[in-house]
């Protein structure tokens, strides 16, 4: 009866957005308003809502209780960061000024206080995004990924995903002889044609030591070692990259970062635009209920493209610093990377990408859930839904919608190995 009660109280808070922002009124963007987005959204999205392409419920919501959508414990550890940390300038790696090293450990946001006038802001504001994904300490979820032309459908892959964080966490340092910042495991579930196709990544503290990427192939029997540059390569053959998960899943020392500006955004949230509960299913492990979030060539509602996010997605004005980003692999495939960071939550919301040739070509939107344990003494931002829209191709793919996300403290080491992903296909 409980559960039932909390995705009741859910479903009335995805339908009820209004109440959710203090009384405030929410409203409709789309081709009928779309003037009243001109400073809300990146130029290639404006114009399909201008289109009619797109139509977006806008859910205005109080700045205390989104500050609020973080820890307790982050927010005083952030203030406590002020002046502790800055960079190396060869590498943009984090850099504790006492030392002069790599810190074996942080928590809460390394700069918290960005000044616009600062040469090494971007990178700064980069370094604030990772440490906001870290802070769950480890999470999982199974992940869809459907690619998308004009008539509908035409590919679904089902995965897996678990990642583990050693540093940012809530509950200070835990064992990492291999000094490592996170890992993470991928397990393609269906179709039958890449059933068990698996991956590792393993990131290192050190600056200059890249991600250590394996890719496992049953047919192949074999684990094989991939450059991470191939995040900037499609997945599946379709219109989404591996780079799109948090619309940013490289290493920050690989991007050479630029801030370039200020603006507002619209913050693509899930359900609402404050932090959703985390329901403790074991000693280490909670569960957030998250609603459904189907797209029209589903739903077939209202007017709009095939990939269009029908339900259960609000968008929410924000602040947000826009930084360029661009690659040190001469192997990756982005040219120029613009991201709309939260100036607060450090979420990247949107990004516009183009090509080695400087042509502009892409965009992804990135919606997430925040979630927070009642008591305010751990709390996870998680990835939710990747839209990636090919401009050129006029088509696009959609990653995510998990059902199923759970934050996890303390999983086994031995789940992140080259043992690990070659066991799971079996």
């Amino acid at each position: 009866m409980g559960a039932l009660v909390r995705r009741v109280a859910l479903l009335a808070l995805v339908l009820l957005g209004p109440a959710t922002a203090g009384g405030e009124d929410t409203w409709i963007l789309d081709a009928t308003s779309w003037e009243r987005g001109k400073n809300l959204l990146p130029e290639p999205v404006l114009k399909r809502v201008q289109a009619g392409e797109y139509r977006f419920p806008v859910v205005p919501a109080d700045p205390a209780r989104v500050h609020d959508n973080y820890s307790e414990p982050f927010w005083a550890a952030s203030a406590a960061n002020e002046g502790k940390y800055d960079l190396d300038p060869a590498t943009c790696g984090l850099r504790e000024k006492a030392t002069g090293k790599v810190p074996d450990f942080y928590f809460g946001y390394p700069f918290p206080t960005i000044r616009r006038d600062d040469p090494q802001a971007g990178c700064q504001i980069a370094w604030n995004f990772t440490a906001a994904s870290l802070m769950g300490g480890g999470s999982g979820a199974s992940f869809y990924l459907t690619g998308l032309d004009q008539k509908g459908a035409y590919r679904t892959i089902r995965t897996r995903i678990q990642a583990t964080a050693y540093v940012g966490r809530h509950g200070g340092p835990v064992d990492n002889p291999e000094r490592v910042v996170a890992k993470a495991t991928s397990l393609a579930l269906e179709p039958p044609d890449v059933e068990g196709v698996s991956t590792l990544t393993i990131r290192h503290l050190d600056w200059d030591k890249p991600d250590d990427m394996w890719a496992f192939v049953p047919q192949t029997r074999r684990a094989r070692h991939i450059s991470a540059a191939s995040r900037s390569e499609p997945v599946g053959g379709m219109d989404i990259f591996a780079d799109d998960i948090n619309c940013y899943a490289g290493k920050v020392e690989t991007y050479r970062w630029r801030l370039v500006g200020e603006t507002q955004i619209l913050a693509p949230v899930i359900a609402q635009p404050y932090a959703l509960p985390q329901r403790q299913v074991s000693p280490t492990r909670w569960a957030i209920d998250t609603p459904a979030l189907p797209a029209r060539f589903e739903d077939k509602s209202g007017p709009g493209v095939p990939w269009l996010i029908t339900a259960g997605l609000v968008f929410v004005p924000r602040p947000a610093w826009i930084v360029e980003g661009v690659s040190t692999d001469p192997y990756y495939n982005f040219g120029k990377v613009i991201m709309y960071f939260d100036r607060e939550m450090y979420r990247i919301y949107w990004k516009v990408v183009t090509n080695r040739a400087g042509e502009y070509f892409y965009n992804a939107m990135c919606g997430y859930t925040f979630a927070e344990t009642a008591d305010r003494t751990l709390s996870a931002v998680l990835p939710s839904v990747v839209v990636g829209v090919n401009d050129k191709t006029n088509r696009a793919a959609i990653g995510g919608r998990p059902r199923d996300q759970f934050i996890e403290q303390a999983f086994d080491p031995a789940e992140f190995t080259l043992k690990a992903i070659t066991r799971i296909a079996d």
